[in-house]
């Protein structure tokens, strides 16, 4: 009865939050970019489970089955985002660019949450586990502000452009580190009581995924199946390989990314309802999902919340932002991308996949330190939200147009 109350109250908080005549109140307050990131429906799960101050194993486990759905979902659309087709036409050189202020924010994070946590007496599995998250969460940039700017008279510049455009290229290649750190983080780190086979469980997240996007698309292959079948032949398929994964213990949105790669770049259009349905209903799968997580982090936490917010704010912009500095230049092998001084400051939203992990982590451990490591990448999120639109203006508004000369210069 509880479990219905609060999955009713969302909803209805989530419905009068989008209600129309509210739009002009949210603009007021400056809300919208947190609304269309999804992070302001964090602050409305927290207020919703400070009014059902029950929170129990029970009640995680009966939404268990909602929540690795839909990070199931939000995997899949991040994963079919990943073709070879296209993404073989960009120089590697960009990728390493594009990786490298993702990976230096994942070390040091990591590392610094290793420290802190083993000064808690956990289990290594525990401190391991928790502290790849993190990193994960760290590395994880979100691409709206910069798709939302391109369309918008401040990233119309031509001279913009370019930097906008490599700002979200990275922001999607860094989901590749995420999906990595969140398969190790699982696999290997489990908790006592759990079969533990390292490299089987690493192998079943990887080799699972894989067979199981293969059969996705033989299911879709039928010559006798229309179209609305394929579809719902796809979404069911979708919430078998999500709960396939929750149940071994697993990260669904790492699985089922997997397997939307593998799907993404078998031959065929047999996909393409599918994937056009999994892009309409991704918005709604992240506002459920970020306002679950609201809901959990209300309960009890610990003090290391503190120093996780900091390192998960402060030391990820700082080691970004001089990452950035160390590959800032020309990239003339692709003309479309550039990575001017200072352009990692606009990977300073984080994004959804380091929050569904984290979640994860929850899911499973379901302590006072996996509450307190979901609430620090939750509030973490939210300040690196609030931050990121006034960095990326401040770096937009230090590129100076070039100047053309129509007189040329030296002696005739």
């Amino acid at each position: 009865m509880q479990t219905s109350l609060v999955l009713a109250a969302m909803l209805a908080a989530i419905g009068i939050t989008y209600w129309r005549p509210l739009r002009r109140v949210r603009r007021a307050l400056g809300f919208d970019y947190l609304i269309s990131t999804g992070h302001g429906f964090l602050i409305l799960g927290y207020i919703l489970g400070l009014a059902f101050v029950s929170h129990s194993r029970s009640l995680v486990d009966d939404v268990g089955p909602i929540v690795a759905f839909v990070a199931g979902w939000v995997g899949f659309a991040t994963g079919m985002r990943f073709e070879y087709r296209v993404l073989r036409s960009v120089p590697l050189h960009a990728f390493r660019v594009a990786l490298w202020p993702a990976l230096g924010a994942a070390i040091v994070t990591a590392a610094t949450s290793v420290v802190l946590l083993t000064s808690l007496s956990l289990s290594p599995n525990q401190v391991f586990s928790a502290s790849l998250v993190l990193g994960a969460a760290a590395a994880s940039s979100g691409p709206t502000l910069a798709a939302i700017l391109r369309g918008r008279r401040a990233g119309r510049a031509s001279h913009v452009r370019p930097l906008l455009n490599m700002i979200e290229f990275s922001a999607g290649v860094d989901d590749l580190l995420v999906l990595v750190l969140a398969g190790l983080a699982f696999a290997i780190f489990r908790p006592e009581g759990h079969p533990i086979n390292h490299f089987g469980f690493l192998g079943i997240t990887l080799g699972g995924g894989a067979v199981l996007g293969l059969i996705t698309w033989l299911f879709l292959g039928g010559r006798s199946a229309d179209e609305d079948e394929r579809l719902l032949l796809g979404l069911a398929m979708l919430a078998f390989v999500a709960g396939f994964a929750a149940w071994l213990k697993l990260s669904p949105v790492a699985v089922s990314a997997i397997a939307a790669m593998v799907l993404a770049n078998l031959p065929g259009n047999r996909m393409d309802k599918f994937f056009s349905a999994i892009r309409r209903v991704e918005r709604p799968a992240v506002v459920i999902l970020m306002t679950v997580i609201g809901f959990h982090i209300s309960g009890k936490l610990h003090w290391i919340v503190f120093p996780l917010v900091f390192v998960i704010t402060v030391g990820r912009l700082a080691v970004k932002h001089l990452a950035g500095q160390e590959v800032a230049g020309v990239l003339p092998e692709a003309p479309g991308l550039s990575t001017t001084p200072g352009w990692a400051d606009g990977l300073a939203s984080q994004g959804i996949l380091g929050l569904l992990i984290a979640l994860s982590l929850f899911q499973i451990w379901y302590d006072q330190i996996s509450r307190s490591v979901l609430a620090a990448v939750a509030i973490g999120g939210v300040i690196n939200e609030v931050l990121a639109p006034w960095l990326l203006l401040r770096l937009l508004r230090k590129m100076k147009p070039p100047r053309y000369s129509l007189v040329p210069k030296g002696p005739l």
